[in-house]
């Protein structure tokens, strides 16, 4: 809801290797990432875009 469109990651990298941090941000997961993103060129183009967006939430999470 921030207003843009074709958001894509980029890039993604183990940023913390061999840092004094790297046990506490692997055990969270933590990456370095690029984003691209950019705002619609008309108003037609967000409403196409937000009407693709799905907000359903599950009634019970899927079987494993």
């Amino acid at each position: 809801m921030a207003g843009f469109v074709d958001f894509e990651i980029t890039w993604r990298a183990d940023v913390f290797s061999g840092a004094p941090q790297e046990s506490s941000a692997a055990a969270y997961g933590t990456v370095g990432i690029n984003v691209r993103a950019r705002k619609p060129r008309t108003e037609a183009e967000w409403d196409a875009a937000l009407a693709a967006l799905s907000c359903e939430i599950p009634d019970r999470p899927a079987s494993p």
